[in-house]
């Protein structure tokens, strides 16, 4: 990789800042005990982190996003968290309890507070099939033949971004699912990880791997939170998905950061023959939010969905980035993201479908969808193709839109006074969403999310 010259080190407000160091690195690599081959990733991520600029507004993808103003200096490596790991559950508290659903089922439960584990359970008889999931540093230490061949490799390199290479130089715990050769798991009985953010200005950089091999199959629900106010803080994730011939993953993402939180992420996900990925997200939270969410569809046969929702209020901004790789032949593809927006809120979707010379057979789709609750607020939609085989078919659309008066004439002529009317349009439009979602259960999580933030 090139050096950056002079000029563009001194630009690097994030790098100059001092957050974070190479001894950062080190220091941490060497508390963990880690391998002589996981140092080396964490000291070959650092030296592209130096080498990458910080993104601007000069960059195409992030045309949209301002982080100019972002104050650097304030932040600093999340520190203790003020919630102790706990043996059981009730002795959480309640938001985290809320967040890993403690008064339901699951295959498994993993908190992690600033890169530390506070609880961790997996059902013993998926245990005795073989299924691991653990944080991600304990995975290092007893199943290093894994992590070593997927961490950082085809799904995320840290060559991928400036905020990737940070996460895979700074990843600390993280979370790690190992599903073996036709093991299925009821998906009424997922797998949960709460991420807390505890502390003023501080940074989480949590990393998740999961491997499904083959012919497996589960849900895994991952929801991100605020422990209080911060003033100002970071999270800078990765997620890699590897899905192995004829797997079947449902991956749920519940961002719900205090909007003080600067938010960025990569998560990607490498689809092999006959696999499926399902993407299910709520955005509710953060100040900030930048986050990329790439399917690559390398087998043939493989197929992806993406299930979304968001609402932006005050000043949050939210910027997605989704791109749909087709590779292989006969692969498919569609996603369906639906926001609304009031006050300030902003949103920016930026959508491509990519159609390789080998992706013969595709079949693909993408469309945005976008209310505007208030005449400030702003929502910029931008679907594309980029199509180099001839026996496809693909198709984009992109709607924004004020709330329909009429609908909510209707409902106040019934008697139901305008703020509930508004409600029941907004619930209405978000519940498009929802009807795809098959798993009823990540449907009500998602819809008492949205609810919540919706208000009276």
């Amino acid at each position: 990789m090139a050096q950056l010259t002079q000029t563009q080190t001194s630009q690097d407000a994030l790098l100059n800042a001092g957050v974070f160091t190479k001894t950062d690195v080190e220091t941490l690599s060497a508390g963990l005990n880690e391998p002589e081959w996981l140092a080396e990733k964490r000291r070959v991520a650092w030296t592209v982190f130096e080498e990458t600029p910080l993104p601007t507004t000069a960059d195409e993808d992030w045309r949209r996003t301002s982080i100019k103003r972002v104050k650097w200096r304030e932040m600093k490596l999340a520190g203790t968290p003020s919630v102790a790991p706990v043996s059981n559950l009730a002795d959480l508290p309640a938001d985290v309890r809320d967040a890993i659903e403690a008064e339901r089922d699951a295959a498994g439960r993993l908190v992690i507070a600033n890169g530390q584990i506070l609880y961790r359970e997996l059902d013993p008889a998926l245990a005795e099939q073989g299924v691991i999931f653990t944080d991600l540093s304990t995975a290092v230490r007893e199943h290093p033949e894994l992590v070593q061949k997927y961490l950082g490799s085809e799904a995320v390199p840290p060559s991928n971004s400036k905020f990737a290479a940070l996460n895979s130089a700074l990843w600390q715990a993280g979370a790690f699912l190992y599903l073996p050769k036709k093991v299925q798991v009821d998906q009424h009985l997922p797998f949960q990880t709460a991420l807390i953010l505890d502390g003023q200005g501080s940074v989480m950089l949590p990393r998740t791997l999961i491997i499904a091999d083959n012919s497996s199959e589960a849900t895994y629900i991952e929801e991100s939170i605020s422990h209080g106010g911060h003033g100002i803080a970071m999270n800078a994730g990765v997620v890699e998905i590897y899905a192995e011939r004829n797997s079947y993953l449902r991956y749920v993402d519940v961002q719900n950061l205090g909007e003080d939180v600067y938010n960025f992420n990569v998560k990607r996900s490498v689809g092999q023959a006959d696999s499926n990925v399902i993407w299910e997200t709520g955005q509710l939270g953060g100040r900030l939010t930048k986050t990329y969410f790439d399917s690559l569809l390398v087998g043939n046969g493989s197929n992806m969905e993406f299930n979304g929702v968001y609402f932006m209020q005050g000043k949050q901004h939210l910027d997605i980035d989704s791109l749909i790789q087709h590779i292989g032949v006969a692969t498919g593809g569609d996603l369906l993201l639906h926001g609304a927006l009031k006050d300030h809120g902003r949103s920016v979707f930026t959508g491509l479908i990519k159609i390789e010379p080998t992706g013969q057979q595709t079949n693909s789709y993408l469309k945005n969808e976008n209310m505007m609750l208030d005449k400030t607020a702003r929502a910029d939609s931008i679907p594309s193709l980029e199509i180099e085989a001839n026996d496809v078919r693909a198709s984009h659309g992109a709607t924004i839109s004020k709330i329909e008066e009429e609908y909510v004439f209707y409902l106040q002529s019934r008697g139901i006074p305008r703020n509930t009317a508004v409600r029941m349009v907004v619930e209405g439009f978000f519940y498009k969403v929802f009807d795809r979602m098959y798993n009823e259960r990540v449907r009500d999580k998602l819809y008492k999310a949205v609810s919540a933030k919706i208000g009276d």
